[in-house]
C-alpha cells in the first residue's frame, strides 16, 4: 500500500484533467481561432462563425462549471480548490472579453479592413 500525500487530491479518472485542459488551453484556442476566421473571412451577419463563438464561449462557461462543482477543480495556480465565486468571476471576464472582442471584429475591424 503506497503513502498518499494528504494534500494531493486523488483522481479515480482522467476527466478532471481534461476538464481542466479545455477551459485552460484548448477551449480557448478554438475560440481564438474563430475570432481569427471571422477576421479574415468577414462573412455576412449571422452567420456560422458567429455561432461558433457563442458555442465555444459557452463551453468555456459550462465546462468551469462543471469542474469546480463536480470534479473538484482548482484554481489555475493550483495554489487552492477553487469556489463558485472563481466560477462568476471567471465567466464574468470570459464573457465580457468574447463579447467585446466579437463586437470589435464584427464592427470596428470592418471599418479599416477593406
Amino acid at each position: 500500500m503506497q503513502d498518499q500525500d494528504p494534500e494531493t487530491p486523488e483522481y479515480s479518472n482522467g476527466a478532471g484533467c481534461l476538464t481542466r485542459m479545455y477551459w485552460m488551453f484548448v477551449g480557448n484556442a478554438f475560440l481564438a481561432i474563430a475570432f481569427g476566421l471571422l477576421i479574415d473571412r468577414h462573412p455576412p451577419f449571422p452567420s456560422l462563425l458567429d455561432a461558433a463563438c457563442l458555442v465555444f464561449m459557452a463551453s468555456l462557461v459550462a465546462v468551469r462549471y462543471i469542474d469546480i462543482r463536480h470534479l473538484k477543480g482548482e484554481n489555475p495556480d493550483s495554489s487552492a480548490p477553487a469556489t463558485m465565486d472563481d466560477w462568476r468571476t471567471y465567466s464574468l471576464f470570459l464573457v465580457l472579453g468574447s463579447v467585446g472582442a466579437w463586437l470589435t471584429i464584427r464592427f470596428l475591424v470592418p471599418l479599416f479592413v477593406k
